[in-house]
């Protein structure tokens, strides 16, 4: 039988059948997988403790296709501990890397970012903070998710023209086609500062509202229209 041992995080969990769950999984050695674990449910099983999310684990699976089977499961280190409003960070972010990628490719780099989203949000949760503290995580991993995808603009070229972004100018995101010169006005306009703040990781509270107006134009390829539950579950308690 085929075997394969990886180490992660649990995305999301979900009832299968009467007492097994289906959990899918962000790995170090393959992204996103996931697995039956048979009678994850049942009152005697000791592994829902460890089926959570901020809880990195060492696991097997076995069988073929696309839904293997869990086998052994163990914890690799002590659970991260967060706050309200850092919980909701992670179910956002776990969110849309459950649907944004696509199954068993390997993301090293977004994995390691994963990692230091968790630690800095763990970080918070321990401090008195405000939103603007914790955003620029946020924003920082969609970038690293968005780049990873192939789906990150370039943030010092002017796509049309073919020339530098300039700080007195402003700029609409195009996806597929990168930030192009518009009129100031519109609506949906970015001032060249604050791109520039941004591709220097300058976070201000212009270049992070800048930064989220960004991510989102990018990630609506990926994601589609179907609303981001985490989002409306907690948009009184924390913006993503």
């Amino acid at each position: 039988m085929n075997k394969d041992i990886y180490d992660g995080y649990v995305l999301h969990r979900r009832p299968y059948r009467e007492t097994s769950l289906i959990v899918d999984f962000f790995t170090l050695q393959n992204g996103r997988v996931s697995a039956v674990a048979k009678g994850a449910r049942g009152p005697k099983s000791d592994r829902k403790s460890l089926l959570q999310p901020l809880q990195a684990i060492n696991f097997e699976l076995s069988g073929r296709g696309t839904l293997r089977n869990l086998g052994r499961i163990e914890s690799t280190s002590k659970s991260f501990v967060l706050s309200q409003q850092s919980l909701f960070c992670v179910f956002y972010l776990n969110e849309i890397l459950n649907r944004a990628l696509p199954e068993s490719e390997v993301f090293t780099r977004l994995f390691k970012q994963y990692e230091l989203a968790l630690s800095s949000l763990q970080h918070f949760s321990k401090t008195p903070c405000e939103l603007a503290d914790i955003e620029p995580i946020l924003r920082s991993f969609e970038f690293v998710l968005l780049e990873e995808l192939g789906y990150l603009p370039d943030f010092t070229y002017d796509s049309q023209s073919e020339s530098e972004i300039m700080s007195d100018k402003s700029y609409s995101l195009m996806n597929e086609i990168g930030f192009v010169a518009c009129d100031p006005h519109q609506s949906f306009a970015i001032k060249g500062q604050d791109i520039l703040a941004i591709a220097n990781d300058d976070w201000q509270a212009d270049s992070l509202r800048a930064a989220k107006k960004i991510s989102r134009i990018a990630l609506r390829p990926i994601l589609g229209d179907k609303p981001i539950k985490s989002r409306e579950l907690f948009s009184s308690k924390v913006t993503t």
